[in-house]
């Protein structure tokens, strides 16, 4: 097992994804080294402030916690993680929290809550746009509705939707995945079939038989081993409802002889227990015992209690038809045990869980507090961006905002643009005929009217009491001081009774071309001087700087 501190075996930045990486599959294959690792991961990520790589890690941290059976711990990292990510406004990495809260909740059999969060979490993947990922939740809701008699159309139809959207997307190996599991929803119906509709037991476990064998095809294809593997445990699965017993045995050699290439726990425990049954119902009930026997101890060390119920149920049946009466009459009280034992896990967990959840809302509290605080500092800091830079009178760019926008034009628009300046024509007489607060109106309207006839990618600012300065991106001399004749006209022809009775404004424009290599102080100087010709050739007209 792989328990070095990462702290220690890291110097400086890690390379976090590649860590990351390494913690999903350790969490697949070695949940208690993923916990180890992650615990130094998640003390460097927080010493370093890197949030987006705490969230990471806590998520790998707590789908490890889960298969542990540490619920608490669990749901405390996946609570963390949702946390994190719903600051960082980061959907996929949420509907993954919430997918180990929900895997939580179905263990310990609170299906009504593992549906709710498994729904939320399809909700964040289809926002997010993801659809390899909705497929993903589709088919971790189909192995939940799976489990539950009254929802096994359901279970049909999600892991259906979850194999096409993987065909669409091209992923063909998960698109086995999803037609497996689909195949052994149909073998699990076919066994609560098999005493009140046998008829119907028997069509249900045709169809599991044509999907698993389609799922084996596909699996092979892609290569994918384990697939493989739980492909044709499905297939045996349905060969053994359907009473095919010979093809069941040698459906069960071939797997077997493929589960020594690619071994894993949980699919060595499910193979023992299919070849268990199969030599009860066989008559080989010597080899039965043995069987099931090594199953049981394979349970013992991984510590999966559902399939070791099933075991010790089919070792009674197995020392029952030796006639070993006593045998089996133990093993029957070792199973009554074990299945109160499993009653009171269960509760013992739903338990913690409770009590956990208090933390957990104290956390989901904290972390909402600190996501309006984080919202009002933004939105405070946004608002004080915009009064440096705009004027508080026109909401225009002010005269800050100008220079920074003309020195960045001046450097790097290698197309043509144009700066114009504007004066409105004898606005001191509005401010001593119509008093200062008429004259701040009227610049405000002029502020509405230049940025509604401008174009989006136009600049128009502020430069200092009543002269306004334009900068037209992309246009040339003569359409340069077209668009200045409109703003001119605009001036001119708006009503302006409502704040100048029987009277009106107009406005002078001097405009010049920027030519290359030519500074920003040069290029507002030629547009003065042609405001200054504009002005003194009646005022209510535009010039063109040479």
């Amino acid at each position: 097992m792989d328990e070095r501190p990462v702290a220690s075996s890291l110097t400086g930045a890690p390379d976090w994804d590649v860590l990351v990486d390494e913690l999903e599959l350790l969490s697949e294959t070695d949940p208690r080294a993923c916990v180890a690792r992650s615990v130094g991961a998640l003390d460097l990520a927080r010493e370093q402030g890197d949030e987006d790589a705490e969230m990471r890690v806590s998520c790998h941290a707590a789908y490890a916690y889960h298969v542990l059976a540490d619920d608490a711990q669990a749901l405390a990292a996946a609570t963390r993680t949702e946390a994190l990510a719903g600051a960082r406004g980061d959907l996929v990495w949420q509907s993954r929290a919430a997918v180990c809260r929900a895997l939580v909740h179905h263990e310990i059999g609170d299906l009504d809550t593992a549906i709710d969060l498994l729904t939320h979490a399809l909700a964040l993947r289809r926002a997010a746009g993801d659809d390899s990922g909705t497929a993903a939740v589709l088919n971790s809701l189909g192995t939940v509705y799976t489990g539950m008699a009254q929802l096994a159309p359901q279970a049909t139809q999600v892991l259906t939707q979850a194999r096409r959207l993987w065909l669409a997307a091209g992923d063909p190996d998960h698109a086995a995945m999803a037609l497996t599991n689909l195949a052994m929803t149909f073998v699990v119906t076919s066994r609560r079939l098999q005493q009140e509709n046998p008829r119907g037991a028997l069509s249900a476990v045709r169809h599991a038989l044509k999907i698993a064998r389609q799922a084996v095809d596909e699996a092979d294809a892609t290569g994918m081993g384990r697939v493989a593997i739980d492909a044709r445990l499905a297939v045996i699965g349905a060969q053994m409802v359907g009473g095919d017993l010979e093809a069941a045995g040698e459906t069960l050699e071939a797997t077997r002889a493929m589960l020594a290439c690619f071994p894993t726990s949980r699919q060595q425990i499910a193979l023992s227990s299919f070849r268990g049954r199969w030599l009860v119902r066989s008559g080989r009930l010597d080899e039965a015992v043995l069987e099931l026997c090594d199953g049981l101890d394979l349970c013992e060390a991984v510590s999966r209690p559902a399939e070791r119920l099933e075991m010790l149920a089919a070792l009674t049946d197995a020392h029952e038809g030796r006639g070993d009466l006593a045998a089996a009459l133990r093993t029957l009280r070792e199973l009554h045990l074990a299945t109160i034992q499993q009653h009171d896990r269960a509760a013992d967990r739903r338990a913690d869980l409770l009590s956990s959840r208090l933390e957990v809302e104290r956390i989901e509290q904290s972390a909402a507090t600190e996501r309006r605080r984080a919202r009002a500092l933004e939105e405070h800091n946004a608002r004080l961006e915009h009064e440096v830079t705009h004027d508080a009178l026109t909401g225009l760019a002010n005269r800050r905002a100008l220079d920074t926008a003309l020195a960045e034009w001046v450097d790097s628009r290698p197309h043509g643009f144009a700066c114009a300046l504007i004066d409105i024509d004898h606005f001191k007489r509005v401010n001593d005929r119509w008093s200062h607060q008429v004259g701040d109106q009227v610049l405000a309207r002029i502020g509405t009217i230049l940025t509604s006839t401008l174009r989006a990618g136009d600049l128009v600012a502020r430069y200092g009491g009543e002269e306004f300065v334009l900068l037209l991106d992309r246009v040339d001399a003569l359409s340069a001081a077209e668009v200045c004749e409109r703003l001119r006209d605009a001036v001119r022809t708006h009503s302006w009774h409502d704040l100048l009775p029987d009277d009106g404004i107009t406005i002078s424009i001097g405009v010049a071309q920027h030519h290359p290599e030519e500074g920003a102080l040069d290029l507002l100087g030629r547009a003065d001087s042609a405001l200054y010709r504009a002005k003194a050739a009646g005022r209510d007209r535009v010039r063109s700087a040479p």
